[in-house]
């Protein structure tokens, strides 16, 4: 069974950290927007989504498709590098 994960990020380099340790543990699908590529190679299709809100920093979105067996440590890494779950 397929699980979707969203975060934001407040930092760039703390997203991309993320999103290539999710990549090593497996995930499905990792999703980008505003053609944003991490510096590595991913095979999964990108979305990540720079929120535009009146905070002073921008908020970098990313959302993730685990199994379920993987879904708990998918929540564990984003919470590591500073990801905030939604």
């Amino acid at each position: 069974m397929e699980i979707n994960l969203a975060a934001t990020f407040q930092n760039r380099d703390n997203l991309e950290q993320a999103a290539e340790v999710l990549k090593l543990q497996g995930v499905l699908d990792i999703k980008f927007d505003n053609g944003f590529v991490p510096n590595s190679d991913h095979q999964a299709d990108t979305f990540i989504q720079s929120v535009g809100s009146l905070a002073a920093e921008p908020s970098f979105a990313l959302k993730v498709s685990v199994e379920k067996s993987r879904y708990r440590q998918a929540e564990d890494t984003i919470i590591k590098y500073g990801g905030q779950l939604h």
